[in-house]
């Protein structure tokens, strides 16, 4: 059965993700997972009520309103007779279909949502996993230094050390813990004698009555469209159109290693069929960068929390874990027909005041101890249209509203429309909402997006963003705006091709970079992509993928910046080999940073590397899998850049007296 074509909707929607937050390397287990219990374990379309199909949603399958649908025509006409009577369903298209395959299956046997405590325990998957990368080339960080020294230095060695165990039974019931070392950060020594700098875990349980969800020690929550809360991946511009709007599970098990962006603690979902509750509290420490102590240490406060969770310098060490957070709150849903209203309300309490630096940008940031934020949201499905949003005011009157639309007009066009405002001194800690900037604050805008399938095979893809920011910004002296244009016509005319050509606008305001007055002003910028991309699978165990992609970045009175990437991968993968193999080859020139190329990259279980190419060079990576045996895999990862207008690679600690990095990663996985 194929699943080329989702798995390559993914990879692409994550580089997309990446290339807006420029955050190149990290992972990703949380969606890697529910992939693979999902495929191991699929949904019951004749027993699967609205929350069990949720997943489905969170894995970009399917929407609301063709979730809606499935059970509709369930309800109106009976129980499915065969999984390819989705063809009957409104609103799902031929390729919809074709992805759900692998996750959905038609079963009239119930037994599988009345599971039994001891198959809940003991039969699902154990996994423990270790990971370890290393980068070749002596770094500047990583040199020696003479005793006494006070120059900054790496703590800790080049090794990155990753481990979890977890234990996992479809979406219902899971517990794990996991741990990270970082390059540059010590292990079992110094400062960090408990091992790992960074640890997670949690035990998570699912249930169907009226218990609904409960997790203790780290996990996410999910509201309305997420002016409050909500984790992860979130939602963004891309080429998938239609992936504008929250949904999924309101709580969920952390996994992952950022090490800021969670909640740990407890939290229960309980309710009935048509009121559901959320309550949950959290307290940890998080790292604060001090911004001042007076002589007898009574004056303290942080400019800024969070930070990258990198703790490989003294410096970094000394910002480690010095500001207690609890945070507090609950949710409430209401839902009548197809007509679902909530409220939410979070409490956040700091140990020490948080003070931003004096920069006319950070004028309206959070400022104090403590926030209290609360906010109503809907969403309400009418046959082919979904009306949703959510309206948001913190204790000092800051307000946000975001309000949506998707429409399934045919199987043919799909539409999405997002209006948002979100106040200059709106402060929300926890927001991962819809927005052109990583923050939800002092920016409104207008989305508007299209799916057309003409044709068999062909689908074109659409959309524009007019945004506007009423106050400063960081590198944007003055008010601005912009406007984000996207489109991609696709044709995939069997299960064995599909190919792609996109074209990217981006035009926004910016501090000029050759401004030599005492006061910055703005200047008009645009960059456009344009990228072919090809997929084909040659035979049952080869797969090429090929891509060519062009920048050009123009900032105001200043010549054009071109950068250029072109690469090919080949794919072996033969069905009961216990080995698979990846390979790229990678060429790319680009005039400068501005004009920087990002491509996703195939990487080790888990994880997953967005790397951006700018100056001119090559690069290659391979990866092998080998299945040992039985329930023991290993991966090993070899990746090298190599630079040829260029003797020192990066800058700072990390910089490399040289022209080429290499960096090496092996990881072994044992399912029991």
């Amino acid at each position: 059965m194929d699943t080329t074509g989702d798995s390559n909707k993914k990879d692409d929607y994550i580089e997309q993700l990446i290339e807006k937050d420029d955050n190149s390397v990290g992972d990703y287990e949380g969606l890697v997972d529910l992939d693979k219990n999902l495929r191991e374990r699929p949904v019951n379309l004749n027993a699967a009520f609205d929350e069990d199909m949720k997943p489905l949603h969170e894995l970009g399958l399917l929407t609301d309103i063709q979730i809606n649908a499935i059970i509709t025509y369930r309800e109106k006409l009976g129980n499915f007779i065969s999984i390819y009577e989705l063809q009957s369903v409104p609103y799902l298209d031929l390729e919809t279909i074709r992805n759900l395959f692998p996750y959905v299956r038609v079963n009239s046997d119930i037994s599988v949502v009345q599971v039994k405590t001891k198959d809940l325990l003991f039969d699902g998957d154990y996994t423990m996993l270790i990971r370890a990368q290393q980068i070749l080339e002596e770094q500047k960080g990583f040199t020696e230094v003479d005793s006494g020294s006070t120059a900054s230095h790496y703590l800790g060695s080049p090794l990155n050390l990753y481990a979890r165990y977890r234990y996992q039974y479809n979406t219902k019931f899971s517990y794990g813990i996991t741990g990270q070392k970082d390059a540059g950060e010590e292990f079992f020594k110094g400062t960090q004698k408990q091992g790992f700098d960074f640890y997670s875990f949690h035990l998570y349980y699912r249930g169907n009555n009226f218990l609904k969800a409960i997790a203790v020690g780290d996990y996410e929550l999910k509201f309305g469209q997420g002016l409050l809360a909500a984790s992860g991946f979130g939602i963004s511009k891309s080429s998938m159109v239609m992936t504008v709007k929250y949904g999924g599970r309101t709580l969920k098990p952390y996994t992952s290693t950022n090490e800021f962006n969670f909640f740990r603690g407890g939290a229960v979902v309980m309710g009935t069929k048509n009121i559901s509750l959320t309550a949950f509290i959290s307290s940890k420490k998080i790292d604060g960068n001090i911004g001042k102590v007076d002589t007898l240490d009574e004056d303290v406060f942080v400019t800024s929390v969070g930070g990258d969770g990198l703790h490989r310098t003294e410096s970094e060490v000394a910002d480690k874990n010095t500001v207690h957070q609890t945070v507090t709150g609950g949710n409430i849903d209401f839902k009548i027909h197809s007509l679902s209203l909530g409220a939410s309300v979070i409490y956040s309490k700091y140990s020490v005041p948080l003070s931003p630096s004096l920069e006319p940008y950070n004028e309206f940031r959070f400022t104090g101890d403590q926030l209290t934020t609360g906010g109503v949201h809907y969403d309400w499905q009418y046959r082919n249209f979904n009306l949703f949003g959510e309206a948001a005011m913190d204790q000092d009157g800051g307000k946000a509203l975001l309000s949506g639309l998707l429409i399934s007009v045919d199987p043919r066009v799909d539409l999405s429309f997002i209006y948002r405002n979100y106040g200059k001194d709106f402060h929300s800690l926890y927001a991962n909402a819809f927005a052109e900037s990583s923050t939800v604050d002092n920016e409104s805008g207008m989305y508007s997006g299209i799916i057309i399938r003409p044709a068999r095979a062909w689908q074109i893809a659409a959309y524009a963003d007019f945004f506007n920011k009423p106050w400063l910004d960081y590198g944007i002296d003055a008010p601005s705006n912009g406007l984000d244009l996207l489109t991609q016509v696709t044709f995939k005319p069997n299960k064995v091709l599909e190919v792609y050509a996109r074209w990217k606008n981006e035009a926004k305001q910016q501090n000029s970079s050759v401004n030599n007055e005492p006061l910055d002003y703005i200047v008009g910028v645009r960059k456009q992509n344009l990228r072919f991309n090809l997929s084909y699978k040659a035979s049952s165990s080869f797969t090429l993928h090929s891509r060519a992609e062009w920048v050009f970045f123009k900032e105001e009175k200043l010549s054009t910046q071109y950068g250029f990437l072109a690469y090919q991968d080949l794919i072996y993968h033969r069905l009961g080999s216990p080995l698979q193999l990846t390979a790229r080859i990678c060429l790319f020139d680009a005039d400068d940073y501005d004009a920087r190329i990002y491509a996703y990259e195939n990487d080790v279980l888990y994880a997953y590397s967005v790397p951006a190419f700018s100056n001119r060079g090559m690069r290659f990576y391979a990866i092998a899998r080998y299945t040992v045996t039985r329930g023991v895999d290993v991966w090993i990862r070899y990746a090298q850049t190599y630079y040829s207008n260029l003797t020192v690679i990066g800058s700072g600690l990390d910089e490399i007296n040289g022209d080429t990095k290499s960096e090496v990663k092996v990881e072994v996985r044992f399912k029991f």
